[in-house]
């Protein structure tokens, strides 16, 4: 789905593989949000949460680094004040083939190691935005799943 959604991570190298780095150097994730701006903010301010928890961290400097050339926003809200950070909220994508589609997002921090998370992201169900989602994901089965549906 995510695939279908943002875009085919499996397609590009493992370290261009980062939802802040696609959303900040992607012309077509960028273009994925409307608001863009609110969605982008919120991401630089997860990001610096997140960093705190690990100042020395080598991938994250080479990270904040290289987005802080390539984006005078992502610069200008790097440099900003520590704000809170949110596990839930609701996202407006404008998928090029889907249309309009908004997702509720909840993020969950594995209790075995906090540096990871993992970030679901749903529709309400019977709405537009859901039947995008069923749409996507029947673009995205594998060839065997697609039969087992159509019988």
């Amino acid at each position: 789905m995510a695939a279908a959604l943002f875009t085919d991570f499996s397609q590009m190298p493992g370290k261009k593989r980062n939802f802040i780095r696609l959303l900040f150097t992607e012309p077509a994730v960028r273009a994925l949000y409307p608001d863009w701006e609110r969605v982008a903010h919120a991401c630089v301010t997860q990001l610096r949460m997140e960093g705190a928890k690990c100042p020395g961290d080598a991938q994250l400097a080479e990270l904040v680094g290289e987005l802080s050339v390539a984006d005078a926003d992502f610069r200008r809200w790097w440099g900003a004040e520590h704000a809170t950070t949110l596990s839930v909220g609701t996202k407006i994508l404008r998928h090029p083939l889907a249309g309009e589609i908004t997702l509720d997002w909840d993020s969950f921090i594995c209790t075995t190691d906090a540096e990871q998370q993992l970030v679901i992201l749903t529709a309400e169900p019977g709405t537009a935005s859901h039947d995008s989602l069923r749409l996507l994901s029947s673009w995205t089965a594998q060839p065997a799943a697609r039969a087992a549906d159509a019988s």
